[in-house]
């Protein structure tokens, strides 16, 4: 929706960007990208499936041009991905494990296209193995591959609220799309895996993974949380390289990071802080205590306090 509102505000008219969102269920910081760019933003009641019920609707009944991952051009844009991954380990995915968040599931069908495209024109000699990761508040393709092979059959979930909330859809629009190509992807010799992940473990990888130093939203911390978890189901090799997929920068999700560390999430979500994960500014002084202070005493009271927090040592 970002992306469409900005073309939209670069291109002008005659072309409108409106933008459909459930009541609610995006942050602020999600919201302000096509507030900023001009587009007529709605909302309406219920998730993001309800959304799609709607837009669905108005792409059969009105004269509009669909953008989100139903249309088939979008996915095409999305191959860019795995291409990229591909060219940064010099075009060879052998014993790489590549991980992706579900939602609409339109980045996996993108991952699992573009491999296939690469190895039909000789750019890859193997396939990787791709595993796709969803929460347990929003399940349903997992749910699908969880059955024994000869039995599956596709249910959509009632969703619950979840950190990850690109990703909470119970009825993925793609989902036809990826069983169709996960076939093909295994015939060429890729495997192909789903797990489920709790919401503690998403909160907790992603403040974990920016701990050191990455930049992970709430749907990376997914990814790590699931590569995390087929490690405990013995689904990676030994050696295997994992490539983690963080599908959008952590500030637009900084507010559950903000519940984290206050611990404040509501029960629904089933998120606690872990003491050794949270962090929280520090007063160092009062206002009133540095009003006390005589004239140009601050700096030096100031710099001893922050020494003394931060253990530095003297210069002597």
């Amino acid at each position: 929706s970002a992306a469409a509102a900005m073309y939209g505000a670069y291109v002008g008219d005659p072309i409108r960007t409106v933008v459909l969102l459930p009541h609610g269920k995006v942050t602020p910081a999600q919201l302000s990208q096509p507030l900023g760019s001009g587009a007529l933003v709605l909302e309406v009641p219920g998730v993001f499936d309800d959304c799609m019920k709607v837009v669905e609707y108005l792409a059969e009944h009105y004269r509009v041009a669909l953008l989100n991952s139903k249309n088939s051009w979008r996915v095409l844009g999305q191959e860019s991905y795995v291409y990229e991954a591909a060219q940064w380990f010099g075009w060879d995915l052998a014993g790489k494990a590549l991980f992706m968040p579900i939602g609409n599931a339109g980045n996996i069908t993108s991952m699992l296209s573009g491999c296939l495209k690469m190895h039909r024109l000789g750019i890859i000699s193997q396939m990787p193995h791709i595993v796709g990761v969803q929460s347990e508040h929003a399940d349903p393709v997992w749910r699908y591959y969880a059955q024994p092979e000869a039995s599956r059959r596709y249910e959509p979930v009632a969703v619950r609220p979840s950190v990850a909330q690109a990703a909470m859809i119970g009825n993925p629009v793609s989902f036809p799309r990826v069983r169709s190509l996960v076939e093909r992807f295994k015939a060429a010799g890729g495997r192909f895996d789903v797990v489920q992940v709790t919401e503690q473990s998403i909160m907790d990888c992603m403040i974990l993974a920016n701990r050191h130093g990455h930049i992970a939203c709430t749907q990376g911390g997914e990814s790590f949380a699931g590569m995390l978890r087929a490690q405990e189901l013995g689904l990676l090799d030994s050696g295997e390289y994992c490539i983690l997929d963080s599908t959008a920068h952590a500030l637009k999700f900084a507010g559950f990071q903000n519940m984290y560390f206050e611990d404040s999430f509501p029960d629904a979500y089933g998120v606690r802080a872990r003491s050794e994960l949270a962090n929280h500014p520090r007063l160092l002084m009062t206002e009133e205590a540095r009003a006390a202070m005589p004239s140009g005493a601050f700096t030096r009271a100031a710099a001893e306090a922050v020494a003394e927090a931060a253990g530095l040592a003297s210069r002597g």
